[in-house]
C-alpha cells in the first residue's frame, strides 16, 4: 500500500470536487501542496502577487461556474486575498483560498508570518 501524505489527499480531493485551476505564489509553507496539486492534474498558474491570484481565481469561478483555488503563503500572503474574496462574495462567484500557516507549536511566540488567519476571514463566510 502506498503512503499518502496530507498534501496529496488535499490535491486529490480538490480534483474530485471539480477544481481544475489553482492560481498563486509558491513559497514556504505551500510548496509541497502546489506540487501535489500539479501531480493531481490541477493546472497551476503562477502569479506575481496574492491579490492578482485571488482575482484570477474568482474570475475563473465566474467564467466556469466551478470554484478555482487560490494558493498563498501565510500571514501577509493571505491578507492580500481580501479584495478578491470580497468581490467574489458580493457577486456569488465560487472561489477557494488556501493559505499556509505557521507551525502550531509556534503560535503566540512569533512564528514566521504568524497571523490569526481564520479570525481575519470570518467576514467572508469561510468554511473551516
Amino acid at each position: 500500500m502506498e503512503e499518502v501524505d496530507g498534501n496529496t489527499v488535499i490535491a486529490r480531493a480538490l480534483k474530485q470536487q471539480g477544481v481544475d485551476f489553482v492560481f498563486g505564489i509558491v513559497g514556504y509553507p505551500v510548496i509541497e501542496l502546489s506540487m501535489a496539486m500539479q501531480m493531481a492534474d490541477i493546472h497551476y498558474i503562477g502569479m506575481r502577487n496574492e491579490q492578482a491570484a485571488c482575482y484570477a481565481a474568482q474570475a475563473m469561478g465566474y467564467l466556469t461556474g466551478k470554484p478555482a483555488a487560490c494558493l498563498v503563503v501565510s500571514g501577509p500572503g493571505l491578507l492580500h486575498t481580501f479584495g478578491g474574496l470580497a468581490n467574489a462574495q458580493i457577486n456569488c462567484w465560487p472561489v477557494l483560498v488556501i493559505g499556509g500557516s505557521a507551525p502550531q507549536d509556534h503560535e503566540g511566540i512569533g512564528g514566521f508570518q504568524e497571523c490569526n488567519q481564520v479570525l481575519n476571514l470570518i467576514f467572508f463566510n469561510i468554511k473551516a
